[in-house]
């Protein structure tokens, strides 16, 4: 035989064994977030529909009445034209102070960078009410200290400053919402490109010239964003509109939503409310796709350099004494004073303005006589609001933002528009939609009306605006080379998403958490408008005792809720400052 016919016939390859394709992360995560994209837009249906219902209820005839009493009531007008002005002066003033003092910090030689940001971010984290309170007590025409003692020294007949007018609700709001437009504006202009500014400059153009002209209209897309945030925070807020506005019938859309669907007597109309929240649903989406378009639109003004140019800091020179008599005087009246009487008013047993007659009945006596089976009902609510309600929202805003970011399909922009939705559209809408919802369609065992399961559920999906936005923003930080070397090593995508994107998300999760755990503290929107007596929380037990003339009381309640949300701050303080830059915008 030849050597050629003793060769063995070469062996025939093996087919590979074909493993089943795992589906995509991606696929999965778009089908699971269906259920909640679903009941976002789901809850904003209802509303819509029970405004063409009679009275607002499901059984109710088909109607277009509830909208030609609502454009054709005086008393709505005056609703509508209150909360105009109203949100009007809110985005005014947070604007004003919120991009001074960014301005101050990132462009100026002022200095305490680190320290304003730090207070800015303690001033968000105070409830609203604490400081609504805190105004009343210096500010009110009857009983505030402050009008009391310029009575006295100049011997005027009446009080000169009335906090409690709409123009004094949407300053205090204004000044609340200030610390958000802050760290917005400041994350704008730290990351601007300052070649321009300097180019400007040397060109002999002045500081205010510069400012005018150069450096504001490159974060217009930022400032138009604080304002729009502003604004949508100012219409959802019921804090401030019911401390101030409530005693003397000044209503804006929140509180007058919450007084048509808990009067004091009679049946609540739905009607009318709904027509207006669904007038409010329509603007809401307006404004997004309009915010959409300006931010399309900013990409001109986007400046591409390899290392960003950091501009010359502007010496203020002998101006630096206004610079700080503005600094302190914002944080001594906006923060400071209104904390200050909140404490005072704890240890009276009755309301007075500070004096030595009146330190001499000063005492610990309403903290003494707290109710403490409600406040202990209250902290345990709360304590469960604060844990469920953002581990719930942390999930989804994860699951929305992976498909978004992640995804190569067209329908992941529908789930970014709906994940924005709870941002656009008032919050009270959500809250109107849920209430309504539960009282007609959910019935015996599974009966959602005045559950903590309910009030978890709308915090959780109201906060899923502001964790996209975060993790939106994480997940563009996290190149997809990462993922794909995982997959080229045989890992899945899920396996990827575990070991890699996670642990390099773990920072921005954390921070997330924790930033909505404080705003679940200090809500009292959503709680008051669809909690029970079974759901009461720290914040509608002391709104509940200061509606009551409970006054003492409802400030040290306040103040143990402020000592209670420490340990929390503390903790999130640290963290920010371990992760600079990733701030709440």
């Amino acid at each position: 035989m030849t050597a050629t016919a003793l060769r063995e016939p070469p062996a025939v390859a093996a087919e590979p064994v074909r493993q089943r394709r795992r589906p995509a992360a991606t696929g999965l995560l778009a089908v699971v977030i269906t259920v909640p994209a679903l009941v976002i837009v789901g809850l904003l249906g209802v509303v819509v529909y029970l405004g063409f219902r009679a009275h607002g209820t499901p059984d109710g005839a088909l109607t277009t009445g509830n909208f030609t009493v609502l454009f054709g009531d005086a008393e709505v007008w005056s609703v509508v034209r209150n909360t105009v002005v109203y949100v009007l002066v809110t985005v005014g003033v947070a604007l004003f102070f919120g991009t001074a003092l960014a301005l101050l910090v990132e462009r100026s030689d002022f200095g305490w960078g680190r320290t304003i940001a730090t207070a800015m971010v303690l001033r968000i984290l105070v409830p609203g009410f604490f400081t609504a309170m805190g105004w009343i007590f210096l500010f009110h025409p009857r009983i505030g200290a402050v009008n009391q003692w310029l009575m006295e020294w100049f011997h005027l007949s009446r009080a000169p400053v009335n906090i409690v007018s709409l123009v004094g609700m949407g300053f205090v709001e204004g000044l609340a919402l200030s610390a958000l437009v802050f760290g917005m504006v400041s994350a704008s202009l730290g990351a601007l490109d300052g070649s321009l500014e300097e180019a400007a400059r040397a060109s002999g153009a002045g500081p205010l010239r510069v400012l005018f002209r150069v450096t504001l209209p490159l974060v217009r897309p930022g400032l138009l964003g604080a304002g729009l945030f502003a604004g949508t925070i100012a219409v959802s807020s019921l804090d401030i509109p019911l401390i101030m506005g409530l005693s003397n019938r000044t209503y804006v859309f929140s509180s007058y939503l919450y007084v048509a669907t808990n009067p004091s007597a009679g049946t609540p109309e739905y009607g009318v409310p709904a027509a207006f929240s669904a007038v409010m649903i329509l603007l809401g989406v307006a404004f997004s796709l309009w915010y959409q378009r300006v931010l399309r639109s900013g990409r001109k003004y986007q400046v591409v350099a390899g290392k960003g140019h950091r501009p010359a800091r502007i010496r203020l020179g002998r101006w630096r004494w206004a610079a700080w008599l503005f600094v302190g005087g914002y944080f001594l009246w906006s923060t400071i004073l209104p904390v200050l009487m909140v404490v005072w008013m704890s240890l009276l047993p009755f309301v007075q303005k500070p004096s030595a007659a009146a330190f001499k009945v000063a005492s610990l006596d309403n903290y003494r006589q707290l109710d403490w089976s409600f406040v202990e009902r209250g902290l345990t609510t709360t304590l469960k609001l604060m844990v469920v309600a953002p581990t719930l929202a942390v999930l989804m805003s994860l699951a929305f933002s992976f498909v978004v970011v992640r995804a190569r399909r067209r329908y992941r922009m529908v789930y970014d528009l709906v994940a924005f939705l709870p941002q656009a559209v008032p919050t009270t809408v959500f809250a109107f939609g849920a209430m309504i919802a539960a009282l007609y369609w959910t019935r015996g065992w599974y009966g959602l009306y005045g559950t903590l399961a309910l009030l978890v559920g709308v915090t959780a999906l109201t906060q899923i605006a502001f964790g996209t936005r975060m993790f939106n923003a994480g997940l563009l930080q996290i190149h997809v080379e990462l993922e794909e070397a995982a997959a080229m090593s045989g890992a899945s995508s899920w396996t990827a998403l575990r070991r890699v994107t996670l642990p390099l998300l773990r920072p921005v999760v954390t921070y997330t958490w924790l930033w909505l755990a404080l705003l679940s503290l200090r809500d009292l929107t959503v709680p008051t408008l669809i909690g029970g007596q079974d759901t009461l929380t720290l914040s509608v037990a002391s709104w509940t005792l200061f509606n009551s003339g409970q006054v003492g009381a409802s400030s040290a309640l306040t103040l143990l809720m402020i000592l209670f949300m420490t340990p929390v701050v503390v903790l999130f303080l640290l963290l920010t400052r371990k992760n600079e830059g990733k701030a709440p915008v």
